[in-house]
C-alpha cells in the first residue's frame, strides 16, 4: 500500500492473513466489475466512482459557487436529510467542528434535518435575525428524489420565510440540488430556481463528492479540488486486485470474517471530536448497505452488522467497560489523527501528586499514550481492530478516508450476497407515514 497517505494497520485484526487472502480472494470479480464499469459513467450501481473524474460536474458545481458568493451571503440554510447531507456535515465538522466557519467566520451555517419543531425553531430565529438585520441567505435544498418528507416540509417553511424578506428576486438565493426531472427539480426550473444534478444512479451515502456535499462544502470555502484529489488518490489502490495493496479489501475481508464468527456490532472509534460526524456518516453508510432482509436473488436473509459510533477519549468514560467487560460481540476500528495544535501543561509540581507523569507534558503525548493503552487492553483480551490515523485533518484525507469506506462497504455487500446500493426496507416507514399524514 505504498501509494497511500493514511497508516492502516490490522496486525491486532485477531485474524490471520491466510484468512484475509482467502476471503479477500472472493472479491476479486466485483472488483472486476467496478473496473469495468468505469467507462459507463453514471449508467451502473458503481456511478459514485465516476463523479471522481466527472469534470464537468466540477466545473458546474464550481460556477454556482461563484455565483452565489456575488450575493454576499452571510447564512448558508442546507436542507436535507441522510445522505442528503451526512456526508456535508462529516467533512464540515471535520474541519471545522462545532464552528460556523474557521476559514470563513462571516459565513454561518445551519442544518435543517429534521422536523423537531424545537430545533427547526431555533434555526427560523436564527435565520430570521440575519434576514431582518438586511443580511443574505441562501438556502440549499437537496434531496435526491425530489419528495423526501422531512426535507420539503422543510423547504417550504424557509421558502415562506425568504419570501418574506426577499419578495423580488427571492429565487437568486435558493440551490435546489435533486434528481433531474424529479418534482423538485420541476419547480425549480418553472421558479427560475438554479439547480443540481444528482446523478440517478448515485445513491445519497455514495453522494458526499456529488454536487450534493461539492456546492454547500465549496461554498464554504472547502478545497473540493483536494478532497476530489484524495479520493482519487486512494481509487487506484481500493481497485487492486492484490490484497496487500488494496485497504479496502483488507478490511472488508476482516469484517466478513468477523461477522460470520459472531462480531455484528462495528465500532467506528474516533480519537477526534472533529471526527464524530464522520462516524456518523460511517454508520448510515454500514447500516443502509448491508443491513438487508432479502439477498440478491430475493431469499429471505436478514443479515447485517450494527454500526456505532465512539469518540476518545470521552466515550472511554462511558461505554469502555461495556466493550473491555461485555460480549466478545464487536469489531472495532480505531481512528486517530496527528493534531494541528500543540498544547503543553505546565510543571506545577503540586499536581504530581494528582496525576503522576503529565507535568511539562504535551496533550497530545497524552492522547497518544491513552490510544496506546486502549489498544493494549483490547489486544490483551483478544478484542479484535484495526487502526487507522491520519497526517491531519485535511481535505485530501477525508477524501481517502472516505472513498477507502465506501468501497470498503461495497465489497462487504459483495461478501454477504446482498445489494449496497438500494434500501427497500427505508421505504416501509415513509408508506406508514404517508398514511397517517392522508388521515
Amino acid at each position: 500500500m505504498d501509494n497511500i497517505v493514511f497508516d492502516f494497520d490490522y496486525a491486532k485484526a485477531c485474524v490471520t492473513s491466510n484468512e484475509i487472502k482467502k476471503i479477500g480472494s472472493q472479491l476479486i470479480p466485483e472488483i472486476e466489475n467496478i473496473k469495468k464499469s468505469l467507462p459507463s459513467g453514471y449508467e451502473t450501481d458503481y456511478a459514485s466512482v465516476h463523479v471522481l473524474s466527472d469534470d464537468h460536474m466540477l466545473e458546474s458545481v464550481t460556477y454556482l459557487v461563484n455565483k452565489k458568493k456575488k450575493l454576499h451571503i452571510s447564512t448558508l440554510v442546507v436542507i436535507g436529510i441522510g445522505g442528503s447531507n451526512l456526508g456535508t456535515i462529516a467533512i464540515h465538522k471535520a474541519l471545522h467542528g462545532d464552528f460556523h466557519n474557521k476559514k470563513n467566520p462571516d459565513v454561518k451555517i445551519y442544518f435543517a434535518d429534521t422536523v423537531d419543531a424545537d430545533y427547526l425553531s431555533d434555526v427560523m430565529y436564527l435565520v430570521e435575525k440575519e434576514l431582518c438585520s438586511g443580511e443574505n441567505v441562501l438556502i440549499n435544498v437537496v434531496t435526491k428524489s425530489g419528495t423526501t418528507t422531512e426535507t420539503i416540509a422543510n423547504f417550504e417553511i424557509f421558502l415562506n420565510l425568504l419570501k418574506k424578506y426577499k419578495t423580488e428576486k427571492y429565487n437568486d438565493y435558493i440551490v435546489a440540488t435533486t434528481d433531474k426531472d424529479s418534482p423538485l427539480w420541476d419547480y425549480a426550473k418553472k421558479h427560475a430556481i438554479d439547480c443540481l444534478e444528482i446523478p440517478k444512479k448515485v445513491g445519497g451515502r455514495y453522494s458526499v463528492f456529488s454536487p450534493v456535499g461539492l456546492f454547500p462544502l465549496g461554498f464554504l470555502g472547502v478545497d473540493i479540488k483536494n478532497l476530489l484529489a484524495g479520493a482519487r488518490s486512494i481509487l487506484q489502490d481500493c481497485l487492486d486486485e492484490h490484497i496487500k495493496k488494496n485497504p479496502a479489501m483488507v478490511s472488508a475481508a476482516i469484517n466478513y470474517i468477523h461477522y460470520k464468527q459472531g462480531a455484528n456490532v462495528h465500532d467506528i472509534f474516533v480519537f477526534s471530536k472533529y471526527l464524530r460526524s464522520f462516524g456518523q456518516w460511517c454508520r448510515q453508510l454500514v447500516g443502509e448497505s448491508v443491513g438487508k432482509k432479502f439477498d440478491r436473488e430475493g431469499k429471505e436473509v436478514a443479515v447485517g452488522v450494527t454500526p456505532t459510533v465512539s469518540v476518545g477519549t470521552v466515550d472511554l468514560h462511558s461505554v469502555a467497560q461495556l466493550y473491555l467487560g461485555g460480549p466478545q460481540d464487536k469489531f472495532t476500528t480505531f481512528v486517530s489523527v496527528t493534531p494541528k495544535a500543540e498544547i503543553f501543561l505546565p510543571k506545577i509540581d503540586a499536581f504530581e501528586k494528582f496525576v503522576e507523569n503529565i507535568q511539562g507534558k504535551s496533550v497530545s503525548f497524552i492522547m497518544d499514550s491513552i490510544i496506546g493503552g486502549v489498544k493494549a487492553a483490547y489486544a490483551s483480551d483478544k478484542r479484535p481492530f484495526v487502526s487507522v490515523h491520519i497526517p491531519g485533518v485535511e481535505e485530501i484525507y477525508l477524501g481517502q478516508l472516505m472513498q477507502w469506506k465506501m468501497l470498503e462497504i461495497m465489497y462487504l455487500g459483495y461478501l454477504l450476497h446482498v445489494n449496497p446500493f438500494d434500501q427497500p426496507q427505508v421505504e416501509l416507514y415513509k408508506k406508514e407515514t404517508r398514511k397517517l399524514l392522508e388521515k
